[in-house]
């Protein structure tokens, strides 16, 4: 299970909600574990997931009937499976919305030829027939099925769309209020599970095994494409799926590699939708001195991250002191040191977003078992770009590596 649920339950608590319901694809998947076709092509509303907070209710998961063969590949924890059909009875197709149900079309099932079938194919069979039982005509109806069988036909939701509490509502659950939960579901999952911890373990490994292949491909003259083929082949022979490396938010300054020229790298890359980040300066020739000055200064700087990072510190002390001793070690003009929390999306804790200002959400204070980056990214135009970033999990009493802090400029030969 991924899910951290006393902290789900904590939170649901602190926000005086009595349930949950998940309609984007991380929130479903963080859940109840499943992460299925249509959720890999980013069809929203295609797949919900209910938690109630009475612990005595069933959690739920909604899926379409054409894909019930992917739970035993990828099973779930939740007690309630709810299908939908596809496609719903013909006599519907042009149903008018309301609050009585369409007619339900017969679940999809593929066809079984007569003779022996495999154990697995007899599993698939046996799944989709027992969830035909509660299969309704589509998904809202499903989800609809969802809250009434955790208890929730009233009582205040958080969803991380708000239409879908709008949906039930033109549905006939009258009496259920909504709230809007984007960031409560981030406020939830900023604290790890430990199954979410080995995976994250791994995502931070193979992205910075990513970035060694990039920097190992950097040539004078070579293109960005290059060093982005090699980290996205080198995360795809580990099993995961890079999302970007880049050199800066415009590019190498030249268009191309040039000797003597620092360079920065920055990558974000998933393994089974956790992420790993990482930042490394790298240079073709030899550098100067200045730059060795400040790359000893952006170590120092993550050092001193380091060795603040505890439960209860927030990030403005954390910035404040790392700015503080990169200046102090000849690097006086460096601006930005960002701590993020990162999981399930690069930035996994409450930000503002909408109508709410910059800063509204208060500083971020560090908890245990949060994982957090620290970004030291730094550009300056007609001289080049650096960078620095690792992986730490906030423990007990500091913080615990997950990527190699192996944090000096990487210098490569001509």
């Amino acid at each position: 299970m991924l899910l951290n649920k006393p902290r789900a339950y904590e939170v649901m608590d602190k926000y005086g909600l009595d349930g949950l319901i998940a309609t984007s694809q991380i929130n479903v998947y963080y859940l109840t574990g499943f992460w299925g076709a249509l959720m890999k092509m980013r069809r929203s509303f295609f797949n919900f997931a209910v938690l109630p907070r009475r612990e005595d209710m069933p959690a739920a998961l909604v899926m379409t009937s054409v894909e019930t063969a992917r739970l035993e590949d990828m099973p779930t924890w939740v007690d309630n499976v709810v299908t939908y059909t596809h496609p719903v009875h013909a006599n519907s197709r042009n149903y008018d919305s309301g609050t009585e149900e369409p007619e339900t079309g017969p679940a999809m099932q593929w066809p079984v030829r007569d003779g022996p079938l495999s154990p697995i194919e007899t599993r698939w069979k046996a799944m989709s027939e027992s969830l035909a039982e509660k299969t309704r005509a589509t998904p809202v109806f499903a989800l609809k099925k969802a809250l009434e069988d955790a208890g929730l036909k009233s009582g205040t939701v958080g969803s991380d769309d708000p239409r879908a509490i709008a949906w039930m509502k033109e549905l006939g659950l009258k009496r259920l209020k909504g709230v809007e939960a984007t960031n409560i579901f981030r406020e939830i999952r900023m604290i790890k599970s430990q199954p979410e911890l080995d995976l994250i373990r791994v995502a931070a490994r193979i992205n910075e095994d990513g970035i060694n292949a990039a920097i190992k491909a950097l040539k004078v003259g070579a293109k960005w494409e290059r060093m982005e083929r090699a980290y996205m082949v080198e995360l795809a022979k580990k099993g995961g799926q890079g999302v970007y490396i880049t050199p800066g938010t415009g590019g190498l300054p030249q268009g191309k590699v040039v000797k003597g020229e620092p360079v920065m790298l920055d990558a974000l890359g998933e393994y089974k939708h956790y992420h790993g980040d990482i930042g490394r300066t790298a240079i073709v020739g030899t550098p100067t001195k200045e730059m060795r000055t400040r790359s000893k200064a952006m170590r120092v700087g993550w050092e001193v991250a380091y060795d603040t990072i505890k439960p209860g510190v927030t990030g403005s002390i954390m910035t404040k002191k790392v700015l503080r001793a990169m200046a102090k070690e000849g690097f006086p003009g460096f601006l930005i040191a960002t701590p993020h929390s990162i999981g399930l999306e690069h930035t996994d804790h409450p930000i503002p977003i909408g109508t709410e200002m910059p800063g509204s959400k208060g500083d971020l204070v560090f908890q245990e078992n949060m994982v957090i980056n620290v970004d030291l990214p730094y550009h300056e135009y007609g001289w080049g770009a650096m960078h620095l970033e690792d992986m730490v999990r906030i423990t007990k009493d500091g913080c615990e590596p997950l990527t190699s802090m192996e944090t000096k400029m990487r210098v490569v030969k001509p």
